[in-house]
């Protein structure tokens, strides 16, 4: 908190009067972030001014004003940009859903994160694939939103391109879950994670190796961490710090896109089969999702039970690509004459198996995500928020 007299912002390089960006009487304080300074939107940033000194100056970092906002009175007006001074270092491991939703959580507490993702996409497995002229989501198929503040929150982060699966999915004929609302967005549900990652330090393919203790604080790829949140599958988390990959099971699943020159028959999205005994547990035809698929063609999404995809793992992708389509043209009456492209994807890591268990971990390492909770997307955003709710309380 500053000393007690008149906090001042006052500009920078833009030459901006403290009129301009506005002023604060008294002692300034945020709640998390401390010490701060407000600067008007898309203004070169100033100093702070205390009791009309310099002794802010170089103390303060810039805060992404989307992840909030304060309001100074003068003539910043609408909302300012926060500063923070120099705070807790976090490293995430891991761009999925509650990766993305921790380090916005983190940040927003005053937090500094760096997010270290393996691959070139964000989202982890809410995943979608350009599949020729088409789009494809290729892991989370749908979301639902029963929870009040998540649903809000897409709201506002996706806009529009927030859709309703207006058609049903049914489990024996019968209509599953009739009445629960089901999303996806216009533009690939992993749209979903680069609209959390906004304003974050995102490094895309950075692959991270083993995690060591260093004191107090944990060095990841060389440099030092007050700690660290790994939201990747556990078996992955576990090689990271050094632990028990068993003590949390994951299953595969192998899913396949195929694409065939016939028009979509429209009466229902999707067919589920959760016996565990037949191959085909889920096929999906993305027709169901506005603009997702060209005129005169179908593109459905099959993914295997868990036995099969056990059983096929390892094999070549033509092995198991071939039987399913097989199996899937057997099943829906569909015409071999009519194929199209086909392509295949192999998820090692799918879903947590079994009852959530939470690892106990050591000082400054977390988890988030599936490794200790369900593999719904509210599910892994919830868990993303509460981890970072328990760190922002560690006060390290």
């Amino acid at each position: 908190m500053f000393p007690t007299g008149r906090a001042e912002a006052v500009g920078g390089d833009k030459g901006l009067s403290a009129g301009q960006l506005g002023c604060f009487p008294g002692p300034l304080e945020l709640t998390a972030f401390g010490p701060a300074k407000a600067v008007a939107p898309d203004r070169s940033p100033g100093e702070i001014r205390i009791n009309r000194t310099d002794a802010g100056k170089g103390r303060f970092q810039e805060k992404d004003p989307r992840l909030q906002k304060g309001r100074g009175k003068g003539g910043a007006g609408g909302s300012a940009r926060l500063w923070q001074e120099e705070g807790v270092q976090i490293a995430v491991i891991g761009a999925g859903i509650s990766g993305l939703v921790c380090a916005r959580r983190l940040m927003a507490g005053g937090h500094h994160v760096v997010v270290m993702e393996k691959s070139r996409s964000l989202g982890g497995r809410c995943a979608t694939r350009k599949f020729g002229d088409h789009l494809v989501d290729t892991g989370a198929q749908y979301f639902t939103l029963r929870d009040a503040e998540i649903r809000k929150e897409v709201e506002e982060i996706a806009g529009d391109y927030l859709r309703k699966l207006e058609k049903p999915i049914l489990v024996n004929g019968e209509m599953y879950r009739p009445g629960e609302e089901r999303f996806y967005l216009a533009n690939g549900n992993n749209r979903l994670g680069a609209f959390l990652s906004e304003g974050m330090d995102v490094r895309r393919e950075s692959g991270v190796g083993r995690v060591i203790q260093k004191g107090r604080k944990w060095k990841v790829e060389g440099k030092e961490y007050d700690g660290v949140v790994s939201s990747a599958p556990w078996p992955q988390t576990a090689a990271l710090f050094g632990m028990d990959a068993g003590m949390v099971l994951f299953e595969p699943n192998l899913t396949l896109l195929l694409e065939y020159t016939i028009d979509w028959e429209g009466s229902f999205y999707a067919k589920m089969n959760s016996s565990g005994r037949d191959p085909l547990a889920w096929v999906a035809c993305e027709n169901g999702k506005a603009g997702r698929i060209q005129n005169g063609r179908s593109v459905f999404v099959v993914q295997a039970s868990v036995d099969y995809s056990r059983q096929n793992l390892e094999k070549k992708p033509e092995e198991w690509m071939g039987d399913l389509q097989l199996r899937f043209e057997d099943a829906w009456g569909v015409d071999a004459a009519k194929r199209g492209a086909v392509f295949g994807h192999r998820w090692r890591y799918a879903r947590r198996s079994g009852d959530a268990v939470s690892p106990r971990m050591p000082e400054g390492l977390y988890v988030c995500g599936d490794s200790a909770t369900d593999s719904r997307i509210e599910s892994v955003w919830k868990h993303g928020e509460e981890t970072a709710a328990q760190i922002l309380a560690a006060g390290f």
